[in-house]
């Protein structure tokens, strides 16, 4: 309200009061007006409510009706008690059974030495005065999807000018460091692909170049392509042979070839002698990771078996997904017979028709399934009266992971599955452009409405006021003269 100016200012007390109270009648409208916004805007909450409800319960639905990745798909690969050496998993494309194992051998990276040289002597420096600036090559492998035995072969040009032996092998060393540095830096190799160099002493007047790979197995190994004057035989880095305590050459047994190199894992798998490039093997067995951790040659039994565990949590959270929304729904549509107190949308036949339509999607038994399995009931899920619903026979599901996945799923996603059901059901409401967004967007229309009516009575109020004051301030003018008026006459006759 404005500020009243002009004639209208000033007004007595008295008719203040009087304006006031014929506004306090005249505002009701707007009051009613205003507790009906209030109610939209309450059953707006309760509908943004309910939908959040209907999306999880949309989520866990679609969860159980993706025929990618089923829920009862799910596989758990456990060892036998007290069991050492390895570790196992497994997914959902792996077949139920019992398999041993024994670990008599763990992968290993390839490292190579050089033979020993005094630190002090000079041979090496001899070497690089005689034949100048050496190029040799080092091949590391660098496997991609389409070739995993693909590898790259990387320069490395050393040219020293060191006194001794050790810094001759401090300057090879710090060239394939570079070499190999600037690889990675420009995308040749990965830095989990590049090998590690370092000159070791094994006593105090002794140095040797060390080559280790950052890759296990006989994938894995380092191979060489000597320079024009034959530096790495000089060192003996490439010697095929089992480097000691002197001589160069191998750290653990390179071969020929994945069978023959002591650089592989080598296990028994029920039976059988398996070797690989790596501790972490994923396809002796489809769906099956097993993990070498100890080799120690004696054989353990593990189990694969349908996920039990999984597939309880995954019915659990439907089972508590639906009773919120039928709680919900039931809470807010039911009338109390006894004092006839109703819920906020108790008016409302869409949310009272979802609510049976949920119930019987969850009851009704599905076509085409086995008898005995064709029913929530069959695997446990009792219905409560409210239309809600117990898990009051975990064994019951349990049975069926374990012996009946195929109707199981069916259960659920199939044609007429209660998931597949319930989802179409929910998806009307709760899908973008569905009828909770119908219905909120109407909510908001009817709102805005109410706001312009509003606005429109507040206008008619302020001239109403006005018109008021202009009046009361024209009887108070007419009052006053009437008795100046009287008060002359008084004071002529008297």
């Amino acid at each position: 309200m404005g500020t009243s100016v002009g004639p209208s200012a000033g007004l007595s007390p008295k008719y203040q009061r009087l304006i006031q109270r014929t506004l306090r009648i005249e505002r009701q409208p707007k009051l009613e007006l205003q507790n009906e916004r209030q109610q939209k805007k309450n059953t707006k909450s309760l509908v943004s409510d309910l939908d959040g409800k209907l999306s999880s319960l949309q989520s866990q639905l679609s969860t159980l009706t993706d025929t990618t990745s089923s829920p009862f798909d799910g596989r758990n690969a456990s060892a036998a008690e007290g069991t050492e050496g390895f570790s196992v998993s497994a997914d959902e494309t792996a077949s139920t059974g019992s398999y041993s194992l024994a670990v008599n051998r763990l992968a290993s990276e390839d490292g190579r030495v050089s033979q020993t040289f005094d630190a002090d002597k000079s041979n090496l420096s001899d070497f690089f005065t005689n034949n100048g600036a050496q190029t040799f090559s080092v091949d590391v492998s660098t496997p991609t999807d389409s070739n995993p035995d693909a590898r790259t072969s990387i320069d490395v040009t050393v040219d020293s000018d060191g006194t001794n032996n050790k810094e001759v092998l401090s300057d090879i060393q710090s060239a394939i460091d570079s070499a190999f540095q600037s690889a990675v830096d420009d995308g040749t190799l990965s830095a989990d692909q590049r090998p590690s160099a370092s000159v070791i002493n094994p006593t105090s007047g002794t140095a040797r170049l060390s080559l280790r790979s950052q890759q296990t197995g006989y994938q894995g190994r380092l191979s060489f392509s000597d320079s024009s004057n034959n530096l790495l035989s000089e060192l003996q880095v490439n010697a095929d042979q089992i480097a000691d305590d002197t001589q160069g050459g191998e750290i653990t047994e390179v071969g020929t070839d994945e069978a023959s190199s002591k650089l592989t894992s080598e296990f028994e798998l029920n039976g059988l002698t398996f070797t690989r490039n790596s501790n972490e093997v994923t396809d002796a067995v489809d769906g099956v990771t097993m993990n070498l951790e100890e080799a120690n040659g004696t054989a353990s039994s593990f189990e694969v078996t349908a996920d039990e565990e999984g597939a309880q949590s995954v019915v659990k959270n439907f089972v508590d997904r639906v009773n919120e929304v039928i709680t919900f729904l039931n809470e807010k549509t039911n009338v109390n017979p006894e004092n006839g107190e109703r819920g906020e949308l108790a008016d409302d036949s869409t949310f009272r028709r979802l609510s049976r339509q949920l119930r019987t999607d969850a009851t009704r038994p599905v076509e085409g399934q086995p008898e005995g399995l064709n029913t929530l009931a069959d695997i446990g899920i009792e219905a409560n009266r409210d239309g809600t619903l117990k898990l009051t026979d975990e064994d019951a599901l349990r049975t069926a992971v374990r012996e009946n996945q195929g109707a199981l799923k069916d259960l659920f996603a199939g044609p007429d599955g209660v998931a597949t059901r319930m989802k179409e059901r929910v998806d009307q409401y709760a899908d973008t452009g569905g009828l909770l967004d119908s219905r909120q967007d109407s909510i908001d229309s009817s709102i805005d409405r109410i706001d312009d009516r509003i606005n429109g009575l507040d206008e008619r109020l302020q001239r109403r006021e006005q018109q008021l004051r202009e009046q009361y301030a024209e009887v108070e003018s007419t009052i006053r003269s009437l008795a100046s008026q009287q008060q002359s006459i008084s004071q002529r006759l008297f």
